[in-house]
């Protein structure tokens, strides 16, 4: 390919090797499983976040009325809600353990071969 606009052979940008391919930096492997944690941690605490306010729904909700329509619909909301809350919190502690594989992961470059899958629930 020749060099020309657009070409990432003979560029000068030292991320890139031969041919124009991106290095990989196994010193820089560590940091970024730790900053993917990180941001994991913050996608854990935003699903224990969103269950707090499905909990506070389904406890701060007003009635529907008397009717036994009203009743029953009320029990599905309030169904639905705690379906939600239990689906973010799984969820949360899914997405928690991962950030905790990354740190590991982070401290111990060796592959370890883990080629599971997460849990979820139904």
């Amino acid at each position: 390919m020749p060099e020309g606009r657009g070409s990432r052979i003979g560029s000068d940008n030292p991320e890139l090797g031969p041919g124009g391919f991106p290095i990989r930096h196994p010193a820089k492997k560590p940091d970024r499983l730790r900053a993917a944690a990180d941001l994991l941690d913050q996608a854990a605490a935003a699903g224990d976040k969103a269950a707090g306010r499905y909990a506070e729904a389904r406890v701060d909700s007003t009635p529907f009325g008397i009717s036994p329509q009203a009743r029953e619909l009320a029990a599905r909301w309030a169904a639905a809600l705690a379906a939600r809350e239990a689906d973010a919190r799984v969820l949360g502690d899914a997405t928690s353990d991962l950030a905790g594989r990354l740190r590991m992961s982070a401290g111990n470059t060796r592959s370890t071969g883990f080629r599971g899958r997460l849990a979820v629930a139904p």
